[in-house]
């Protein structure tokens, strides 16, 4: 097994909406394993989609290689932005229908032209990791890879920097041990018990942290212990 420390580096905002409150959208201070897979290039989502989840699919593919990516922790404290948008039409006139902006000011049998629900928002707040955030996650393999030196992130594809370094392990089995960043606790070896734990509810699967861990666990050359055997419990 191969195993890779990440640091990381955001060089510009990044956005993902972790949680919406009314027309506020949030970002939580982790970034998903999910969605590092995919950024990484480990699978790769279609161009074209009807709205169907494929993670089962996709990330299936990966414990077949033997190949999991750990949610990204940022690092010390986190800091953010929060930005306005606007994507109403510009045009000279337009009125507000039932979920929808309607530009178009023409009569059918004396009726106006109603205008298509829109199912993403028009106006709103977004709060954004800002540029500098540092984290890190780890990378296992059966085989070894090249970890990319920078990737796209978040619903705006911001560009983030990776520094990966091959670390050295031996495996080992220890009982409460506290680990302090982010896991996935679905994907955790079904011989690995949990005990307390903090718990952040994200989408598509809430992650935890600070979780107090019992089994077999990766002691790296970092010194860190690293839960052993985990692979992707797909959904969808």
């Amino acid at each position: 097994m191969q195993i890779y420390r990440c640091e990381f580096e955001l060089m510009e905002h990044l956005f993902f909406a972790s949680r919406e409150i009314n027309d506020y959208f949030q970002t939580e201070a982790v970034i998903g394993n999910y969605a590092l897979a995919y950024a990484l290039g480990f699978c790769q989502s279609e161009y074209h989609n009807n709205g169907e989840i494929h993670y089962t699919r996709d990330l299936g593919r990966l414990n077949q290689d033997r190949l999991y990516v750990t949610p990204g922790t940022i690092t010390g404290r986190p800091s953010f932005v929060i930005s306005r948008f606007n994507a109403i039409s510009d045009s000279y006139w337009f009125r507000m229908e039932q979920n929808a902006v309607s530009v178009d000011r023409r009569r059918i049998h004396n009726e106006r032209l109603k205008a298509r629900p829109a199912n993403f928002p028009q106006t709103g707040r977004i709060k954004m990791l800002s540029i500098g955030n540092c984290g890190l996650f780890y990378v296992a393999s059966q085989e070894p890879i090249t970890i990319p030196r920078y990737i796209r992130l978040g619903k705006f594809m911001s560009k983030v920097k990776i520094s990966a370094r091959k670390q050295t392990y031996k495996v080992i089995e220890t009982e409460s041990h506290n680990y302090a960043y982010f896991l996935n606790p679905n994907d955790l070896d079904e011989q690995t018990k949990i005990g307390f734990y903090d718990l952040l509810n994200v989408k598509p699967t809430p992650l935890i942290r600070n979780a107090v861990l019992t089994g077999k666990f990766y002691q790296l050359s970092d010194k860190t212990l690293l839960p052993a055997g985990m692979q992707f419990h797909t959904i969808g």
